[in-house]
């Protein structure tokens, strides 16, 4: 852990339509002076706010942390990556941002976009959603 990552990203979910439906609900919690909803609401809003995908490539392999969910990083060790390869989804292609499980797939996203697909051996891929794919592509290919 105290080596430099040769790739390092941080994202956090700051899109415009999530925070206006928190505002939305916000204003619909105070009209209909409902107290429970405005503290769900509020507890909701410090739950995405505090979130953060954190993407590090090291010599051993790829990390992902999705905090505060993940309390320290996953490991995708470079011995068990077949391939990385740059790719593009739309925001319902894994059924939404955060952390998505399909059959095959888990995938970590705090947007729609670009990313990385990470395929495993005898593992599910991994796709991670990223701003900056084709240098986090880099990264990994330089470890060969």
């Amino acid at each position: 852990m105290d080596e430099e990552p040769l790739f390092h990203e941080t994202q956090r979910m700051r899109q415009p339509w999530i925070w206006a439906l928190l505002a939305l609900a916000t204003v619909l919690s105070i009209v209909l002076s409902s107290v429970i909803g405005l503290a769900i609401v509020l507890i909701v809003a410090a739950l995405l706010y505090s979130i953060r995908l954190i993407t590090e490539v090291r010599t051993d392999g790829i990390y992902i942390r999705f905090a505060p969910i993940h309390r320290s990083f996953r490991r995708l060790p470079l011995d068990q990556i077949t391939g990385v390869e740059r790719t593009e989804f739309g925001l319902l292609t894994y059924g939404g941002i955060g952390i998505r499980w399909t059959p095959d797939t888990v995938a970590y996203m705090t947007t729609r976009g670009s990313g990385v697909k990470v395929d495993r051996e005898n593992a599910k891929s991994v796709v991670i959603g990223s701003r900056e794919p084709a240098e986090l592509v880099s990264a990994f290919e330089g470890l060969d």
